[in-house]
C-alpha cells in the first residue's frame, strides 16, 4: 500500500504544481479585486495597469515557489533520478522542435515523414506522429502550400507522468507563437498548442513518442488516456 501511494504521488506531482499555482493566483485576484472596488471609479482606472502588473508578479512568484516545492517532492520519492529527468526534458524539447519546424519548410508531407522516420529509430510506419500529426500540422500551418508560418516556442511544460522501473514517461504541453515579419506581420496565424507524450529508457534513449495538435477535441486526449490506465506497481 505504501509503495502504491508513492507511485500515485509521482504520477500526480505535476497536477499538484498546476493546482497550487491556480489557487495562489485566485487568492491574489480576490485580494486585489477587493482593494480596487473599495476605491472611486477614477482611482480604479488609474490603478488598473498597476493591478495587472501586480498579478503578473504574483503569478511568477507563485510558479517559482511551487516549482521549488515540486522538485522537493520528486526528490523525496524513492527511485526518482532528478538529473535524468532534467536530461529527458531537454530531449523532449528537442523532439518537439524537430516535429514543429516543418511549419516553415518547403518539404512535402512525404519528404518530412521520410526525414523523421530516418532520424528516429523509435518511429515506424504505424506511428501516429508520422501518419497523423505531421500531415495535420503541415496542413494547419500552411506548409503544404510551400513554406508556411514560422513559429517560435513561447511556453513549454514537461512533467513526469509515470515511473515504472527504469522507464520514465513524460507529458508535455507547448505553446508556439507565429513570427510575423515584413508584409506578413498582420497575418491571421494564431498561436498553436501541441500536446506530446514520450518515454525513455535508463540511458536516455527515447522509446516512444506521440503528439497531438491541440484543439477542443484533442487537447485533453493524452491526459484522459493516462487516467484510464491502471496504476502500475513499482518494479524498481
Amino acid at each position: 500500500m505504501k509503495e502504491e501511494i508513492k507511485d500515485k504521488l509521482r504520477q500526480h506531482a505535476g497536477k499538484i504544481l498546476l493546482g497550487g499555482t491556480g489557487a495562489l493566483l485566485a487568492l491574489s485576484v480576490v485580494t486585489l479585486g477587493a482593494s480596487l472596488l473599495s476605491d472611486s471609479p477614477a482611482a480604479s482606472d488609474t490603478q488598473a495597469d498597476a493591478v495587472v502588473h501586480k498579478l503578473e508578479g504574483n503569478l511568477g512568484d507563485a510558479r517559482a515557489k511551487l516549482a521549488t516545492q515540486h522538485t522537493a517532492l520528486l526528490v523525496q520519492l524513492p527511485g526518482m533520478d532528478i538529473e535524468r529527468v532534467d536530461r529527458d526534458r531537454a530531449t523532449g524539447r528537442s523532439l518537439l522542435l524537430s516535429l514543429t519546424d516543418s511549419s516553415a519548410s518547403t518539404r512535402t508531407v512525404k519528404e518530412q515523414q521520410v526525414l523523421l522516420d530516418a532520424r528516429y529509430a523509435f518511429l515506424d510506419h504505424k506511428s501516429r506522429v508520422l501518419t497523423e500529426f505531421v500531415p495535420e500540422w503541415m496542413t494547419a500551418t500552411g506548409a503544404t502550400k510551400g513554406a508556411g508560418t514560422t513559429y517560435t516556442l513561447a511556453d513549454l511544460d514537461i512533467d513526469v507522468s509515470r515511473v515504472q522501473g527504469l522507464n520514465y514517461s513524460y507529458t508535455g504541453v507547448a505553446r508556439l507563437d507565429p513570427v510575423r515579419v515584413g508584409p506578413d506581420q498582420n497575418s491571421a496565424a494564431k498561436s498553436e498548442f501541441v500536446v506530446f507524450t514520450y518515454s525513455t529508457s535508463q540511458d536516455g534513449t527515447v522509446t516512444s513518442l506521440d503528439a497531438y495538435r491541440a484543439s477542443s477535441k484533442t487537447h485533453d486526449a493524452p491526459a484522459a488516456a493516462s487516467e484510464e490506465q491502471p496504476t502500475p506497481k513499482p518494479t524498481g
